[in-house]
């Protein structure tokens, strides 16, 4: 019987901790630049017509809300590693005025990431955030909250607007992983360079999904997650990963129609998937998880154990998505099906 637990509970403590966490460790590939400043459109400079600009936004609540930047953003306050990540990958850091809420895990961008104004690695004060004197703040919807930076309301009354992303309120989707990168370039005006990435991604996973189509059979997929000793399921509604192995010619087995439920070994072999994919959070010890499911006398006769058919792939793209999207896309494709990638 599958144990359920409140999605207010551990998923929050889970998320916060994991989803803003360095990118995957594949640099932004744009054909003729590598987005760095000196390589930029000019856009910035010349098309002061981008603004002002409108765009909708999402709050945690899923609300839908307006906001208005009225100039070129200069001065950004960024809360979360992850988007910090983004703009180093498109060449924007140095518009970053203030950073907050890192994560300790590896990053390619380590380096670059000290040389950012760190503000605090946990949630930053309203007072030290007005200190900056910031014309945008973005970060992901759940840290618009009074206990934690304030909600929208507080900033757009001070005549600071906000760009929120990661949204697991309105579900977290490819589709939505791309609209937060477009969403990013609007508001930074290079959107030639996010829409070339988005492109490309949208090409690559397109190339994948086409070669799914000779598969011949589909084979069961559960996505497992851990915390320290808990194993636990996450809903296609919190995941990006569930997609993956759709588009790869997978079935992603939904457990349950909660969106987060913590799992036994009785639970497993109950659906008895024929691949077992767990989220390992950036440099996890791979192999060592791989074999508290391979060695684990309770699951010696689920199918995926029998077979060896055990994977670990890194939490962030799969789970929130982050710029090696379509690498990972790849890799779970070649997981479910091998067949179709020999002599590669």
């Amino acid at each position: 019987m599958f144990i359920k637990r409140k999605i207010s509970l551990l998923l929050t403590t889970i998320l916060c901790l994991m989803m803003l966490s360095a990118c995957s460790p594949s640099k932004v590939e744009v054909e003729q630049s590598n987005l760095k400043h000196s390589e930029k459109t000019t856009s910035n400079s010349a098309g002061n017509s981008h603004y002002p600009l409108s765009f909708s936004i999402y709050d945690d609540a899923g609300k839908e809300l307006q906001q208005t930047i009225d100039k070129e953003p200069k001065r950004i306050v960024v809360i979360g590693q992850g988007f910090a990540e983004w703009m180093i990958a498109f060449g924007e850091e140095e518009r970053i005025a203030g950073l907050a809420y890192l994560d300790k895990s590896f990053s390619e961008y380590e380096e670059q990431i000290k040389q950012l104004p760190i503000m605090t690695d946990m949630w930053p004060s309203k007072e030290s955030i007005l200190e900056l004197q910031p014309d945008l703040i973005i970060s992901m919807s759940s840290a618009f909250q009074k206990e934690r930076i304030g909600d929208i309301s507080f900033w757009n009354k001070r005549g600071i607007p906000v760009l929120t992303g990661i949204n697991y309120t309105t579900g977290r989707t490819i589709d939505s992983f791309f609209e937060d990168i477009t969403n990013l370039g609007r508001v930074l005006n290079i959107e030639d360079q996010t829409n070339a990435f988005v492109d490309k991604q949208k090409e690559q996973i397109s190339e994948i999904q086409k070669i799914a189509e000779q598969a011949k059979d589909k084979p069961n997929v559960l996505l497992l997650g851990m915390s320290g000793e808990t194993t636990y399921y996450y809903g296609p509604s919190l995941c990006l990963i569930d997609e993956m192995i759709e588009g790869a010619g997978g079935e992603y087995i939904e457990v349950s129609k909660e969106t987060y439920v913590e799992m036994s070994e009785e639970s497993i072999l109950s659906v008895n998937p024929d691949k077992i994919i767990i989220t390992g959070f950036q440099k996890s010890d791979s192999e060592a998880l791989i074999n508290q499911y391979l060695r684990n006398p309770k699951l010696k006769n689920a199918t995926a154990v029998k077979n060896g058919n055990v994977k670990v792939v890194e939490y962030t793209t799969a789970v929130r998505g982050s710029l090696g999207l379509a690498d990972l896309y790849k890799d779970v494709a070649q997981y479910v099906h091998p067949e179709l990638y020999r002599g590669e």
